[in-house]
């Protein structure tokens, strides 16, 4: 005969799946309220020069292509002249007076297509880098694209990078198109706002944005050739990336935001939570002895002819429910003599 300690308890299994169905509904509903009080904190936490900073996604809309603006030559331009030519626009938004941080973005372009010979520049994409700042004339943009040109020392740069500067209604519209969010700081007399790249299609529509200030060649590459054939790319990370990382206005660049990135983990273990105890909350019967056990009905009734029968009767009984498995343990039971002491 099995000790007690060592029969198999079926209505404790029972209970184990509804103690683990409670529990589980208290972690989802703590990290809930975590996530709801950490979103909270992220909206009244951010200092007043940050707030407004981002990217919004806008990916598969179209941006205004009659916008006027003005090339570093002083010629009106319409925005549309850079497209519908079976090229990549590959679009960025500075200033020329930025203390650091278009500095950083544009050096950094500058240096991706450097690592690629400036490989398809004129034939597959051209570059437009627009000026958010409304004070900036020509004149300026011409310095800033010929500083930026002699970095590059291409012989296609010259043509195919264009710095155009514009009136502020103008630089709106096609940043609000774009989802470019900055703000103008009164105080140190200087614009705070993200870095982006944009990729938009030949026709004008935006197929993908990159937040890194620095685009790997290979990446710069696949961007360009996606966005030629206006295909969409997913965004998922990206805005994990911008989530997970705040623009500092008075170190001018970003860093990562301890609670940005602990509300991101709550949420991603709450979703985890729920698909790993999803297949216990609608659970509504016990699992078969056959099913639990990993064996066949076959093995079990095996079993019980082996001498086990009055041991595990009664348990089958209750939790076979009038199963095979349980009517043939019961018949083999009766057949067992009762043993003596």
């Amino acid at each position: 005969m099995l000790p007690q300690s060592l029969r198999p308890d079926y209505l404790g299994l029972k209970e184990l799946l509804s103690s683990v169905r409670c529990l589980s509904i208290c972690v989802l509903l703590f990290s809930a309220q975590g996530g709801l009080a950490y979103a909270q904190l992220l909206s009244e936490d951010l200092p007043a020069n940050a707030r407004g900073i981002s990217v919004e996604d806008k990916i598969g809309e179209f941006i205004p292509l009659d916008c006027i603006f003005e090339d570093e030559r002083g010629n009106k331009i319409g925005l549309g002249k850079y497209f519908n030519q079976g090229k990549t626009v590959v679009l960025t938004l500075n200033y020329s007076d930025c203390p650091g941080l278009c500095i950083a973005q544009l050096d950094n372009l500058v240096g991706t297509l450097k690592a690629m010979n400036a490989k398809g520049l004129g034939s597959s994409y051209e570059i437009v880098t627009v000026s958010i700042d409304p004070r900036e004339d020509h004149i300026k943009a011409a310095g800033t694209k010929s500083k930026y040109l002699g970095m590059l020392q291409s012989r296609g740069g010259d043509e195919y990078w264009h710095f155009l500067t514009g009136k502020q209604s103008e630089i709106t519209k096609l940043a609000q198109a774009v989802g470019f969010r900055y703000t103008y700081d009164r105080a140190n007399q200087r614009y705070n706002h993200p870095a982006a790249t944009f990729f938009i299609s030949p026709k004008g529509r935006i197929c993908r944005y990159l937040l890194s200030l620095g685009v790997e060649p290979q990446q710069f590459q696949l961007a360009v050739a996606e966005a030629s054939d206006g295909i969409l790319a997913d965004s998922i990370s990206d805005a994990i990336v911008q989530f997970c990382y705040l623009y500092d206005p008075d170190a001018n660049r970003y860093s990562a935001d301890a609670r940005r990135m602990l509300a991101f983990a709550a949420g991603a273990f709450a979703l985890l939570l729920l698909g790993t105890t999803a297949p216990f909350w609608f659970s509504r019967r016990s699992p078969k002895v056959g099913e639990s056990s990993g064996v066949g009905d076959g093995q079990i009734t095996e079993g019980l002819e082996g001498g086990f029968a009055s041991d595990l009767g009664e348990p089958l009984q209750e939790v076979a429910s009038g199963s095979d498995c349980g009517r043939e343990s019961r018949a083999d039971a009766a057949k067992q003599p009762t043993p003596t002491g």
